[in-house]
């Protein structure tokens, strides 16, 4: 007797997709919000953005929005850097809510969920929904104003709009990259109402008036980068060369994507845009004058300043994951075998089992690599809280140190003036910020009759780029021709002797 076995295909609904991709998420977020030793300096200032300095710290260009979370975490007795960590985490989190909604436009639900995995297991998104940064508080609010344009455009929704708007001001008061949307708001507003509508004009120009006034003392700084990318700079490091800027700049974003969001995702990306241009539907319409055309003048605006991180290439990532989703189910749709085959789901599930495997264990190891970012920094401040406390301490690095110290610093700033310690006094400094620190440490002892009575240090490989220990390197793109070089750093406290 025989018998026979017969394959149920069983379709899981969109709210147990839903459901697992959450728990997945908390599983692979909280967990892990202690695995960093440290914080990177816009952590440090985001959390000290309302605080009184010890002495006066340049806030560059970080708008007041992610700061202001940060406070309110700080009023409800959860400030600090776990809260920070939290709310970066959660709103990596939240992220998948507009993905989920704008992939299943394109895709259906089982996909959209893979998409929605893809995306929690991507390195960038992974990295930074864990530290002390507005970057993914940002993709949520960009991205979410980005699929409600997307509704209001094929819906014709005056709410979706509004939404829209909001989201839009929102993520301009944590970044200054959100007023790109403004032109793509206002356009579509005038497609929606017209020009009857006054009221809706008058609303756009009250909300955005609030982002307008932030960025107001800080649009001299934030041009400054520019200035500096097109050749204009005034110090003797700036870029001289303006045409060589943009060419390194233009290269890395065209390569660099292959590391960032890994490299079967951004091919299969590749080819999923290419599709997507193709379409010629509504949805497709949506895509070309949306989201394409609002990609490629960020993607112009990244190329000008000096400055480069692998994190600028974040808001690229949502549309890139959609793409890549978007090419695997049209790849599984024209497969050969029937759905119900055994060939079939070997294929589908093996294919989607090595993109999400290889995500996961490249996202631990750029993770595990660089926990101690920042570490002996850290570590050195939490020893100046042993020494006396009317003792004067200078360093090369000020907001990190004083912050973990919590104690005054003052900075040992070797360009303005002659530094001239009196005994007794101490000094921490950092081979992050002061180049051959050994040589200085040996003037310092001749000079002054500095001893080291500490010394720490911190080792990180960056599989994205990171931290350099070469000054020059940091934050340029000649940093991603050392992925996978360790970098060594040292922090040395000096007592000074006479």
């Amino acid at each position: 007797m025989t018998t026979e076995w017969k394959h149920a295909n069983r379709v899981l609904t969109e709210k147990q997709w839903i459901w697992f991709i959450a728990v997945i998420a908390l599983l692979t977020r909280f967990p892990l919000l202690g695995v960093f030793t440290a914080e990177g300096t816009d952590g440090i200032l985001s959390l000290t953005y309302f605080s009184k300095d010890f002495v006066v710290t340049p806030r560059f260009v970080i708008m007041p929005g992610y700061p202001v979370l940060l406070q309110i975490g700080q009023w409800l007795g959860w400030g600090g850097i776990l809260w920070g960590r939290s709310v970066s985490c959660l709103s990596g989190l939240l992220f998948l809510i507009p993905l989920w909604r704008y992939a299943r436009r394109w895709m259906g639900v089982e996909m959209t969920a893979m998409t929605c995995l893809m995306a929690l297991f991507s390195p960038l998104l992974w990295q930074w929904s864990l530290k002390v940064m507005p970057d993914t508080t940002f993709l949520l609010l960009f991205w979410w104003s980005l699929e409600r344009l997307t509704t209001a455009y094929l819906e014709k929704s005056s709410k979706a709009w509004l939404e829209a708007c909001v989201a839009g001001v929102l993520a301009t008061c944590v970044r200054p990259e959100g007023f790109l949307l403004l032109p793509w708001i206002l356009v579509l507003e005038t497609q929606l109402s017209g020009k009857s509508s006054w009221w809706r004009k008058v609303l756009l120009l009250a909300l955005w008036c609030g982002p307008i006034y932030l960025i107001k003392e800080k649009i001299v700084l934030l041009f400054s980068a520019y200035q500096e990318g097109v050749g204009m700079g005034v110090l003797p490091v700036d870029e001289t060369f303006p045409i060589t800027n943009f060419l390194y700049h233009f290269y890395a974003y065209c390569t660099q994507p292959f590391f960032v969001f890994t490299p079967l995702v951004f091919l299969f990306a590749l080819f999923g845009l290419a599709k997507m241009l193709k379409r010629k539907d509504e949805l497709g319409e949506s895509f070309w004058k949306i989201h394409f055309q609002l990609y490629a003048v960020l993607f112009l605006t990244r190329l000008v300043p000096v400055t480069y991180q692998d994190r600028h290439m974040m808001p690229f990532l949502p549309v890139l994951i959609v793409a890549a989703g978007y090419q695997l189910e049209t790849i599984f749709e024209g497969l050969g075998h029937p759905k119900t085959s055994v060939g079939y789901h070997l294929i589908k599930n093996g294919v989607l089992s090595i993109v999400l495997l290889y995500s996961a264990l490249f996202s631990a190891a750029v993770i595990g690599n660089v926990s101690d970012s920042f570490g002996d920094i850290k570590r050195s401040a939490e020893f100046l809280k042993t020494l006396p406390p009317r003792a004067v301490i200078y360093s090369d690095e000020v907001p990190k140190t004083q912050y973990w110290a919590g104690r005054s610093v003052q900075l040992l700033d070797y360009s303005q003036h002659p530094f001239s310690p009196k005994k007794g006094d101490y000094v921490v400094l950092h081979s992050f910020y002061t180049a051959r620190l050994g040589t200085v440490g040996g003037n310092m002892a001749t000079r002054f009759g500095a001893q080291a009575i500490y010394a720490d240090s911190s080792l990180i490989v960056p599989i994205l780029t990171d931290l350099m220990q070469d000054m020059r390197l940091q934050n340029r793109t000649q940093a991603t021709a050392y992925r996978f070089e360790p970098q060594f750093f040292n922090s040395v406290v000096y007592q000074i002797g006479r």
